[in-house]
């Protein structure tokens, strides 16, 4: 697995595809390993960048307490160290909140967030429960117990459960610990009408009370799009992955297309080509500007 050595640690990464870049940020306790199917699915027509954040799977254990502005710096670094100018990114629970915390830092550097099972905050005292108990088994060292629950909530099928636990075991029980404190910390509600960037928000619809807080955070950014995935409640990446994938993709190639007819120059060629076989509406001065006929 390639590493980087950014911003005082190693991060350990994976590149697949080429494109459009999106990077992939876990929860507590997990590493890249969640991010298995949108790795091999998304790899085409996208750039899919995952990592381990510090002291999680195969990256070292941070003697810095972990931290979402922590982590948010470590993605800027990674973005450097990969020569990827903007990228979108996608984060998954409380990824999703270090997402924000990194649109609101480097606003210049991201294209667009996709917030998986967002909370701006710890919203209801059920949530603040589930991560002070995360946190308390944490600091009683009890890593075997926490990544067996975690890993058994995230698994679709046994091959799953079995590389979600044995790489989340790697990592460092007190950067887990911080991680959860982190996120019993976080609050981004009265930040949330500064992010500019498009965003796209999922939610499991069977995850309602996660979806309600994703209405209330809709009507708080400028420019955001509600999404629910059938059938499952928060895992989407392991459990509605194909549902969110189709979602994904043509919600990026929507946005890459308004900011082709916006003249921007970024916008990937074989995107643009790609988004043809998804019936969207491209403009004809799109085509002509990168060559493509229809």
């Amino acid at each position: 697995m390639p590493k980087a050595s950014v911003n005082g640690t190693i991060l350990h990464y994976h590149v697949h595809g080429r494109g459009t870049p999106i990077v992939f940020i876990h929860p507590p306790l997990l590493n890249r390993a969640v991010f298995r199917y949108q790795e091999v699915q998304l790899a085409d027509p996208f750039q899919v960048v995952t990592f381990d954040i510090r002291g999680h799977g195969f990256s070292p254990a941070s003697e810095t307490p972990v931290t979402y502005a922590l982590i948010a710096e470590d993605i800027k670094a990674l973005l450097d160290h990969l020569n990827i100018r903007k990228a979108y990114l996608c984060g998954y629970s409380a990824g999703a909140g270090v997402a924000m915390e990194t649109m609101l830092t480097y606003p210049d550097r991201i294209r667009g967030g996709i917030l998986l099972g967002a909370m701006a905050e710890p919203f209801s005292l059920m949530v603040r429960g589930q991560l002070a108990v995360a946190s308390a088994l944490a600091k009683l060292g009890m890593k075997t117990s926490l990544a067996l629950l975690i890993a058994k909530a995230n698994a679709d099928m046994p091959e799953t459960f079995h590389n979600l636990y044995y790489e989340a075991i790697r990592g460092d029980i007190r950067n887990w610990q911080q991680y959860y404190e982190a996120g019993m910390k976080f609050s981004a509600t009265g930040r949330l009408g500064s992010i500019q960037a498009p965003t796209l928000l999922v939610y499991g619809a069977n995850d309602r009370s996660a979806y309600a807080h994703g209405v209330e955070l809709h009507q708080m950014m400028p420019d955001s799009t509600l999404a629910r995935i059938p059938d499952i409640r928060h895992h989407v990446p392991t459990k509605g992955m194909d549902a969110f994938h189709d979602l994904v993709t043509k919600w990026i190639m929507q946005h890459e297309l308004r900011a082709a007819s916006n003249g921007e120059s970024h916008v990937d060629k074989n995107l643009i080509k790609k988004a043809m076989d998804y019936d969207l509406r491209i403009p004809d001065d799109v085509l002509a500007d990168h060559g493509i006929m229809r």
